[in-house]
Order: structure tokens, then sequence, then C-alpha cells
């Protein structure tokens, strides 16, 4: 859950006296060293990847979260509507795309330290950011290379590469327009 700067609290752990302290910045939204960690864990979990909670790995996580925020401050500031979609639907169609059964997929978010919840809010984010990315990117796609509709064979990737390039364009531009602040003990 992502925490304005103002109303920064630290989370103390009772049992452990653990304070859960602030490992990235983006403009005034705060993200802790939890957050990160549970965005790795998510990462690794979906893509069937070995759990990797390294200084890199974090890193890399925390940049995801970076282009995330941004992306999420932009449909926000558009009026995107997120669409409407059965969060249970995709999360049946993922577990039975990667684990044959129940009991595997149990002990991988076990393993993962994952929640089906936290696995439902991830699929329904990536369903509403591939048609927001439609929506805010395809027309610059289009503008940039007018005779990619013509491609029959190659069209659909074309227009999607192009799509692709515009938004890593357009988030280039947002992170040097914001103020992105790793803090350096949460990466080490």
């Amino acid at each position: 859950m992502r925490t304005p700067c103002i109303f920064l609290l630290f989370v103390f752990s009772v049992s452990a006296g653990v304070v859960d302290r602030a490992a990235l910045i983006i403009g005034k939204t705060v993200y802790t060293e939890s957050e990160v960690e549970d965005e790795a864990r998510l990462t690794d979990f979906e893509a069937g990847k070995p759990l990797d909670l390294s200084a890199a790995a974090r890193k890399q996580a925390a940049n995801q979260l970076v282009d995330r925020e941004l992306l999420r401050q932009e449909m926000s500031v558009t009026g995107f509507q997120t669409p409407a979609v059965e969060a249970n639907a995709l999360l049946l169609s993922f577990r039975q795309q990667h684990y044959p059964s129940e009991t595997q997929y149990r002990e991988a978010l076990a393993r993962y330290g994952v929640t089906e919840d936290e696995m439902k809010q991830r699929l329904l984010w990536e369903v509403a950011l591939l048609r927001f990315t439609d929506q805010r990117f395809k027309p610059l796609a289009a503008l940039s290379d007018p005779d990619a509709a013509n491609r029959s064979e190659t069209s659909a990737q074309s227009v999607a590469a192009a799509v692709d390039q515009q938004m890593d364009a357009w988030l280039k531009e947002q992170r040097s327009d914001t103020r992105i602040v790793f803090v350096p003990e949460a990466f080490q």
C-alpha cells in the first residue's frame, strides 16, 4: 500500500520491534522495504522463477514500482476507468496455466510468501495496464508508423512494439520530471 510522505508512519512489528523503513519515494508517495520485497515476491511467483530477494532483485522491484506508480498517476489524471474484470476467473486461469494441482499452487504461494488476494490485485492491475496502454499509447504508435496497419502478418506485433516504445519513452520522460529517491540502506 502506498503511503503519502505527510502521513508516513513507521510500522512496528510487535514481536520483533523491527521498523519497516522507507525504501523508495516517488513524488509524495513512499514505498516501504516490505512493499518492495512484496513486489519482488509477486514478480518471481508470477514468472515461476526461484525467489530472489537480493539487493539487485529488490532494486529491480523498486524500479517496477516506479513505473507502476507513474502509470497509476497518469491513469488517475486522464480519468481512465478501470475495467470490470472477474478477479477469481483471472486467478483460476493463472493457476491452471502454471500449476497442475491445487496442492502445488498452495505450496508455491507459501514458498513465495504471496497471498491469493495479492495475486488477484496483480492480475487485475495487468489487465487495467494493458487496456490503458492501448488507449493511451496506441494512437501515438499509429502516428509514428502509419503503414503498420497495412502489413498483415506483422501488423499486430509491429503495433505492440510501437506501443511499448511509446510507453517506454513516456516513462523515461516522467522519470526525469519526477522526484524519485531510492533509499540506499534499503538496497544493501
